[in-house]
């Protein structure tokens, strides 16, 4: 008989995306099990392309920074759906002991799901991400997953304009790294250092596409003097994607965008520094990593829950636009 999983990831983009394989995994051992995704109304359309059985979204603002009140409103309204419910497994992919009260009234034969608590941690430091979340849905896994592929997307005209032209195009996205509880800028390469690359790759004959959200509006001023073109708060997330499968190469730090991009076969040059990237970087062809923890002993100094007081970011800031641009 088949079975009924219920996986419960909410947010933030990039986890999102890391936790995707889950459902290509259980589908191999179970074609006919009944998938049911909780997730954030911001990700939504990244799970809807994929053989997920029913998506319930619950406003991720109000859950995780709205009063008490709104916070019980989102809960008892995702009660409403899944309360009393049965499911074989129920795969919770948060570390965050508050997470546990959204399948509270949820019956299951085997709840599985990541800690903080030490002795206890899950995901295992070093181990990549997908993998751990695979675990969830497949305890025994030993095998090294790679990233979904997105299918392809169709721009509107407005966009496949502004990338035609005969020339090559590299995709910046310089924020992003920050979340409806964080703000990680210790993830971000400085901005400077991507303005300098925008001003190199136009030189070489490259067109220049900056990308991120409304909230990345803040880096529009660096680029002020540069023939770059804008799409800051200009497309939403499937179109993001499809900007990246248009694209020839795609340069961004450990963010949202990278993991965007991670599920496209646009060559990827990815920068690291506090994090681990054999944690968290796309697996796949045609992706480098430009990671200096061979030149800092403090490096990587996140901990799955915290960074490192820093306020230099030399891991950041030694790897150089002239290296960047030896990778494309």
């Amino acid at each position: 008989m088949s079975k009924k999983y219920l996986i419960v990831k909410i947010a933030a983009i990039g986890d999102v995306i890391m936790a995707l394989p889950m459902v290509n995994e259980i589908r191999k051992q179970d074609k006919d099990a009944e998938i049911t995704w909780v997730c954030g109304r911001g990700v939504k359309s990244l799970l809807e392309p994929f053989a997920i059985d029913r998506i319930i979204t619950v406003d991720e603002k109000k859950l995780m920074t709205g009063s008490r009140l709104e916070k019980i409103s989102v809960v008892i309204n995702l009660w409403r759906q899944i309360a009393g419910r049965r499911y074989d497994v129920v795969a919770l992919g948060h570390a965050a002991r508050r997470y546990k009260i959204l399948t509270l009234l949820t019956r299951c034969g085997e709840f599985r799901f990541f800690s903080h608590v030490m002795g206890e941690r899950w995901p295992v430091p070093g181990r990549h991400h997908t993998d751990e979340y695979v675990r969830l849905v497949k305890p025994n896994n030993k095998t090294p997953i790679a990233a979904v592929q997105f299918p392809q997307v169709d721009l509107p005209s407005r966009l496949t304009t502004l990338l035609s032209g005969g020339r090559p195009i590299a995709a910046l996205a310089p924020g992003g790294a920050k979340n409806l509880l964080a703000d990680d800028d210790v993830r971000r390469w400085p901005i400077e250092n991507y303005a300098n690359l925008a001003k190199q790759l136009i030189k070489k004959g490259y067109g220049v596409v900056i990308t991120g959200a409304n909230a990345d509006k803040w880096v529009e001023g660096y680029f002020a003097d540069i023939p770059v073109i804008n799409l800051i708060g200009k497309t939403n997330l499937l179109e993001l994607i499809g900007v990246f499968q248009h694209v020839d190469v795609i340069i961004t730090h450990d963010s949202g965008p990278m993991h965007l991009a991670g599920m496209t076969g646009t060559k990827l040059i990815t920068i690291f520094g506090p994090t681990n990237p054999w944690e968290k970087v796309p697996r796949r062809e045609n992706v480098t990593t430009a990671w200096g923890y061979d030149k800092n002993a403090c490096c990587p100094c996140y901990d799955g829950k915290y960074y490192a007081k820093c306020d230099e970011k030399i891991c950041m800031e030694k790897i150089t636009v002239e290296y960047i641009l030896g990778e494309i």
